[in-house]
């Protein structure tokens, strides 16, 4: 698959997105590319025990996160900026991320901090960091009022998408990812939402979607182009959160992003609908091709709980919220309530 470059005109930088097919090819490029810099490798317990990878590097320039939202903090990333500093990394080190969403966003945050900010690489291991947590140099950690409201934005040196990674995911987070693909087809793709509809199963393989993962990334890139630090067009990309990351919040993190962002989506269709912002049939689609994967859309939270936690949300203006709703398939408005 050929590589894409993503262009941020506002910042003057550009980097690549590379999928390589196999965990040897990767290594091998990811050598030729750290040359001799100095660096650290940031992965989790789990990515660390069935990828090969760690261990074409030195234990010493390693540092594991515990696995999931519990790595999202202070005092994480704390940590990983000591352990920089006693390698011995400055501006012109790189720090790699090898993992899903939660280790890209705790090694990004690190690497914009440290130093005013060092070189970060992205190796997502996930389908959902591959299509979304890697990609748009947006970095966070969470904290008791929320999800994600602690953060920067940095962007990559570069990214590399391993198909061989998808083989080994459970289905479960294979699903968490089709979750930020569907969404990205409902804001910008009728294409792309159709063809996601073609291959809708209850148990989607990794050989069916990663033909779609490029297209995908590339709507991203559009509107990350276009608006990197999230002040018009990117809020596209939120379809879903704003009501996602309230659900989250109160599950204190049991329910998973790309479930909690499944839930938002049809609660915004829901919305959407009831305001005459768009019309049943679009709503339909969209809670089909959720249902038509398997994957819920349903919470037991009271509505005005919900409301409650989003009010934290990073997107309220003046303690208003701003929602993005679905116009139709391949559109949205974004309503201020």
């Amino acid at each position: 698959m050929k590589p894409l470059e993503v262009q941020i005109p506002s910042a003057q930088k550009t980097h690549r997105i590379e999928f390589p097919e196999s965990q040897d090819d990767l290594a091998r490029e990811l050598k030729q590319y750290i040359e001799n810099r100095s660096y650290v490798l940031v992965t989790d317990e789990n990515v660390r025990k069935f990828s090969d990878l760690p261990k074409i590097f030195p234990s010493e320039n390693i540092f594991v996160l515990p696995e999931g939202e519990e790595a999202k903090t202070w005092k994480w990333s704390e940590k990983l900026l000591s352990f920089c500093f006693e390698k011995h990394l400055d501006r012109s080190s790189v720090l790699i991320s090898l993992g899903g969403g939660v280790v890209t966003d705790v090694t990004g945050f690190a690497a914009s901090l440290f130093m005013r900010g060092t070189n970060v690489v992205h190796i997502p291991t996930s389908l959902l960091g591959m299509v979304d947590a890697a990609i748009g140099g947006k970095t966070a950690i969470n904290c008791e009022y929320g999800k994600n409201l602690i953060g920067t934005i940095h962007q990559p040196e570069k990214v590399s998408c391993c198909r061989k990674f998808l083989q080994s995911l459970p289905e479960s987070e294979i699903k968490n990812g089709l979750c930020e693909m569907i969404k990205h087809g409902i804001i910008a793709s009728p294409q792309h939402f159709e063809d996601l509809e073609k291959i809708a199963n209850p148990h989607p393989t990794g050989d069916q979607i990663f033909p779609l993962i490029r297209d995908s990334i590339e709507i991203k890139m559009k509107f990350i182009e276009e608006d990197e630090m999230e002040k018009d067009a990117r809020l596209a990309l939120n379809l879903g959160h704003t009501f996602g990351h309230g659900i989250e919040l109160l599950s204190e993190y049991k329910i998973s992003h790309g479930q909690a962002v499944a839930i938002g989506c049809v609660m915004a269709a829901n919305y959407a609908v009831e305001h005459g912002i768009c019309d049943e049939k679009t709503r339909d689609r969209i809670e089909n091709i959720f249902h038509a994967f398997k994957i819920n859309t349903r919470c037991d939270f009271a509505e005005s709980d919900i409301w409650k936690a989003m009010q934290h949300d990073k997107k309220c203006v003046n303690g208003r919220i701003r929602l993005i709703l679905p116009t139709k398939i391949g559109a949205i408005t974004v309503v201020t309530v």
